[in-house]
């Protein structure tokens, strides 16, 4: 099924930052702002109920690998239905999870909320950017999803401080409830949006009652997705193993990596979307993983503060680059029908690189050292030039 006519002038006609864009763009920035105030705190949270370290570390990774078996699903749910209103349901489910944390008694229960957070946090994420993509001019995919991604790095880079801090005052328990009450109150502004670029879903749900393989995971850019995930891989490993490094190397400093890399990622990601727009897929990909192996190799063989903040930099010239240009592709090779399974399937990547990353890299780190974590981790992403080198050449895929 095609668009309708008039639906194909509005989004010719359709200017970036339009109203719904705008609104969205500002719910996100709160979703995510009221997910990062909680994030740090879950490990001592549940350490304080009385498990282990290893065993509070399984819990937070809980999140990844659910939202690994889950997400793919969200793509059914957002092509078949509604993306208004899988976006209020599941980020509402959001809330709940995260007020479950606060009033849990005990660690059976944190596992529940952590499975049921994970579950509804990955069907959310892939079907918010499906559906801001109906409000998103189509040749300007890709810096409209660059400026998606600046309501992270916000969350990002203001998000932890404040929750520890309000931790520290008021307690972990009521950091969750006030986290709970913003995503609740996410999801009710939600409903002030509209769907007026929904697509027509009747005739589409009666043709469709069984569910296929392919209906779950869109094998046409699943390579995309898992060239994707070794930036995420690269992210999971510096995410977990960053601090550690620096204590043994005694660099002082060396949190002051993440406000770097989310200052410059405010610039990097609509420059990128601007430039997949004008250029395509290569023009971005072949020097973000360029910029992503410096990164790595930087911080492998870091001696001071500087090295590692220059790694920074060069994460979001890569890792900020390549991830809205990947997804802004994904959705160019679908189509408009199947944003959602478009999203899911990217999502596969992400996950997958982000769970599988500090699983692996312990195990490296523990034998060899931090040292051929990161080598480790920049050879990933020489693999990862040559697979998107071939992969190109099969597809011969730009979109323009």
């Amino acid at each position: 099924m095609t668009e309708t006519k008039s639906n194909l002038e509005t989004k010719k006609d359709m200017k970036l930052w339009n109203f719904n864009f705008i609104s969205l763009l500002a719910i996100n920035t709160l979703t995510f702002m009221a997910f990062y105030l909680v994030f740090p705190l879950l490990a001592k949270y549940t350490s304080n109920l009385g498990a282990s370290l290893s065993t509070a570390g399984i819990i937070v990774g809980l999140f990844s690998f659910t939202a690994l078996l889950i997400g793919p699903f969200g793509g059914i749910l957002t092509d078949r239905t509604s993306k208004k209103y899988v976006m209020i349901i599941g980020t509402f489910i959001n809330g709940i999870a995260t007020l479950g944390y606060g009033l849990s008694p005990n660690i059976t229960f944190i596992i529940f909320f952590r499975i049921i957070h994970g579950a509804s946090f990955s069907i959310t994420s892939a079907t918010s950017i499906a559906w801001a993509t109906d409000f998103i001019p189509k040749n300007k995919m890709g810096e409209g999803i660059g400026y998606l991604g600046i309501s992270q790095i916000i969350a990002t880079a203001f998000g932890p401080e404040i929750g520890i801090e309000a931790s520290n005052r008021f307690g972990m328990s009521k950091t969750f409830i006030v986290s709970a009450v913003l995503i609740i109150i996410a999801a009710v502004c939600m409903n002030f949006l509209p769907n007026k670029n929904q697509i027509s879903i009747k005739n589409t749900v009666d043709k469709k009652h069984a569910i296929h393989l392919k209906d779950i995971i869109a094998f046409k850019i699943l390579p995309l997705s898992l060239i994707g995930g070794l930036f995420f891989m690269g992210n999971g490993l510096a995410t977990s193993f960053l601090v550690l490094l620096g204590e043994e190397r005694k660099i002082n400093g060396i949190g002051m990596y993440f406000t770097v890399n989310a200052l410059f990622l405010i610039f990097t990601r609509p420059m990128s979307g601007k430039l997949y727009d004008k250029k395509g897929l290569s023009t971005v990909m072949y020097p973000a993983l360029l910029f992503s192996i410096t990164e790595a190799l930087l911080i492998a063989h870091a001696s001071a503060l500087w090295m590692i903040l220059l790694a920074a930099i060069f994460k979001a010239f890569g890792q900020g680059t390549a991830q809205p240009a990947l997804q802004a592709e994904c959705f160019h090779k679908l189509g408009s029908q199947k944003k959602g399974l478009a999203s899911s399937t990217f999502f596969i990547g992400a996950n997958l690189g982000q769970g599988l990353g500090p699983l692996l890299g312990g195990t490296i780190a523990s034998s060899l050292g931090y040292v051929w974590l990161f080598n480790f981790s920049a050879l990933a992403l020489l693999c990862g030039i040559f697979a998107y080198a071939i992969y190109n050449k099969k597809t011969c895929s730009s979109y323009f």
